[in-house]
């Protein structure tokens, strides 16, 4: 795990790649870059957010109320199909 420090450094640094590219623009794109910022940020929230769900839902989908695993089928690349066993390794 990086120390306290070491992180304050890249934070730091990032604040100057952030002035840095605000200085190459012009003045009047401040509002501009606040909005891009802010709409990225959130289409990042809402990414994770639903990976997050997708992964509990399949999660959910491969368990029984009981714990025990399901059994399933899959396709091969040739298209043939193969039974499949999910198991819990404790």
């Amino acid at each position: 795990m990086m120390n306290k420090s070491r992180i304050d450094r890249l934070k730091k640094a990032a604040g100057y790649q952030r002035q840095a590219i605000r200085a190459l623009l012009p003045e009047g794109m401040d509002g501009h870059l606040d909005v891009i910022e802010r709409e990225i940020k959130a289409m990042a929230a809402e990414l994770l957010a639903g990976a997050f769900t997708e992964c509990r839902e399949t999660a959910a989908k491969v368990m029984t109320p009981g714990g025990e695993a399901q059994t399933g089928s899959d396709r091969t690349a040739d298209g043939t199909e193969t039974k499949v066993k999910k198991v819990t390794i404790e």
